[in-house]
């Protein structure tokens, strides 16, 4: 009678999440994870919330027949449950692996297909982790690259922001508090900036120095990497342009502050090089001349590197 319970008390969770969801209001959650993780799949929250109120009320009605001695009932629930947590396993990698945040709704559906495995007895158990460590183990042979979708918000990444929407290009800006280039593309945004520039550090940050600038409490700088990692960027600074026909990213202190100063400060139309490509998502990505000497590798300190270079 315990599992039918909880499979019941689960259905309800769904089905209040799925309600949230069409009401418009914040979703159940216990971190900022649960909106990184519902921005990558095609499919909207709300019917991945439909199929697990569908899943846990159909084992509700398995486990309240098999009460009546049909023992068929309990070997489909049993099925259920196995292909449920197959599926946790999948979801679970991904937040791990792609998106590098876990969502707490996600990780308290994944605990009560767990619990209802190991009510099941010691067999359903033992089947139950052979098959998470398999799946799990599988995925993490496969070379996966973390995937960006276009309507994954960047708002969530940022750490602050000078300027206003005024309905032109919407600017980003991913940077290291370690890289002395980031540091100097920001010395050159003054008061006389008119472009709203959100500044999305790839790690947290304990400083900050641009003087006049909203900053924002909550933010996740694994955004930032996740994106950065889409595009197959190792290096910082990047900024991302927003315009109305395009989406533009461009890499390199030098190139950066061209844009900055001919879009921002100046009013008149410019090229930043005569490089580009496409890289899929709808992003222009433009090439700066030399990565390395105009940029920060990303997984390592850009003073460090420098004064490596310096001794060479």
């Amino acid at each position: 009678m315990i599992r039918a319970i909880i499979a019941f008390l689960a259905s309800i969770l769904t089905g209040v999440q799925g309600f949230l969801i069409v009401a418009g209001r914040e979703g159940i959650c216990l971190n900022e994870g649960c909106e990184i993780v519902d921005s990558f799949p095609k499919l909207p929250p709300l019917y991945f919330n439909i199929a697990g109120f569908v899943f846990f009320l159909t084992l509700f009605w398995c486990f309240l027949k098999g009460r009546k001695g049909s023992e068929y009932w309990h070997r489909f629930a049993k099925l259920l449950l196995l292909a449920g947590l197959a599926g946790e396993a999948v979801l679970l990698f991904f937040q791990y692996s792609i998106v590098t945040a876990f969502c707490s709704y996600c990780l308290i559906i994944f605990s009560i297909i767990l619990l209802l495995n190991i009510l099941c007895g010691l067999r359903q158990l033992f089947t139950s982790v052979v098959l998470f460590i398999a799946v799990f183990v599988m995925l993490s042979t496969l070379e996966l690259r973390a995937v960006s979708s276009p309507n994954m918000s960047l708002d969530f990444g940022s750490y602050a922001q000078v300027g206003e929407k005024t309905g032109g290009a919407e600017l980003y800006l991913f940077f290291s508090e370690t890289c002395v280039h980031c540091e100097n593309v920001i010395s050159v945004i003054g008061e006389e900036n008119r472009c709203n520039i959100r500044f999305n550090p790839i790690e947290p940050i304990d400083f900050f120095s641009l003087s006049g600038s909203k900053r924002f409490l909550n933010y996740d700088p694994t955004v930032n990497s996740v994106f950065l990692k889409s595009l197959n960027i190792k290096e910082v600074p990047v900024l991302v342009a927003r315009e109305q026909e395009k989406i533009v990213v461009l890499k390199g202190e030098g190139r950066i502050k061209k844009y900055l100063n001919d879009e921002c400060t100046v009013r008149e139309e410019s090229t930043y090089g005569e490089s580009s490509q496409e890289v899929g998502s709808g992003y222009e990505y433009l090439l700066g001349q030399n990565q390395l000497e105009d940029g920060c590798l990303v997984e390592s300190d850009c003073e460090e590197v420098e004064t490596e270079e310096q001794l060479e």
